[in-house]
């Protein structure tokens, strides 16, 4: 079964976010995904989960029901970003990430999900740790005298569960204190108790897992998410030529794939584990 890789390079080249834990893929696909998204593949698709406040003593049992969908955003027929809808989210309506090589940071500018947070969108700034799962952004331009902002998106241990948290610091040199957290689970998985990755199918455009599917001329086609639809539908002979040059499924160039175990959760790994309700059928 094919799975993410450990990360075993030091620090200089995670931040490079050039080889850190990837996504299953097949060996001999072409997938044109930039490297420093590879690490966060895993998001594309959609999540269901609950939200808990750090703050609000009624929140912090009760909680609420948030969805997110992730997204690959294309720039001349290639990935070149992501964006998020967040419904029922208490803090972002939805985002686009991007990554500045020049300074190389990610950088997401999102719109809040009230206008508490201050006219216009929000940026965050950032980069992914050396695991290549836990990716901290903090936000830009907070005024003088304001609590400083953070979001972290932390990936489990076999990329079916996220959490995304929000945490504050009021002092410039003390720490930073949790405020939100949602923990959620990837809809549509069909290999999250750890089948044979090899069985899910992959999306026509990027070679990821796919959850979804379009029609086209009578024919059915597996996509990843709502931005790898439309680029299909804006360049479908490209896409059509790509699936009749693959090699067919078990051919005599398929390399032959071996089972492996499920990767085994723990709740240092998995913070949800026992709080969020995986997604009902």
């Amino acid at each position: 079964m094919p799975r993410r890789p450990s990360l075993s390079l030091p620090l200089a080249a995670a931040v490079l976010a050039t080889a850190v834990a990837l996504p299953p893929r097949s060996s001999g696909d072409d997938r044109e995904i930039p490297p420093p998204y590879a690490p966060l593949e895993y998001l594309v698709g959609s999540w269901k989960g609950q939200g808990v406040s750090r703050e609000d003593p009624a929140l912090r049992v009760r909680g609420w029901t948030e969805t997110h969908a992730w997204a690959w955003s294309f720039v001349d027929g290639k990935p070149a970003g992501m964006t998020v809808k967040l419904e029922g989210s208490k803090l972002l309506k939805s985002g686009v990430l991007s990554y500045d090589e020049a300074r190389r940071k990610y950088v997401l500018k999102a719109e809040p999900a009230s206008d508490g947070a201050g006219p216009g969108p929000i940026t965050y700034e950032g980069t992914l740790d050396g695991t290549g799962k836990l990716l901290t952004l903090d936000r830009a331009g907070v005024a003088a005298g304001r609590p400083a902002e953070r979001l972290t998106l932390r990936a489990n241990s076999n990329y079916v569960r996220y959490t995304l948290a929000s945490e504050r610091r009021a002092a410039k040199a003390g720490a930073f204190t949790r405020s939100i957290e949602v923990g959620l689970t990837k809809e549509g998985e069909t290999f999250a108790a750890g089948s044979d990755a090899a069985e899910a199918p992959k999306c026509i455009v990027t070679g990821g897992a796919a959850t979804q599917t379009l029609s086209y001329q009578g024919r059915t086609f597996p996509i990843c998410c709502s931005g790898c639809r439309d680029e299909f539908l804006e360049s479908p002979e490209k896409y059509l030529k790509k699936l009749a040059a693959a090699p067919a499924p078990g051919g005599a160039g398929a390399a032959k794939k071996e089972k492996k175990p499920a990767p085994k959760r723990s709740r240092d790994d998995d913070p949800f584990a026992g709080d969020v309700s995986g997604p009902k059928g």
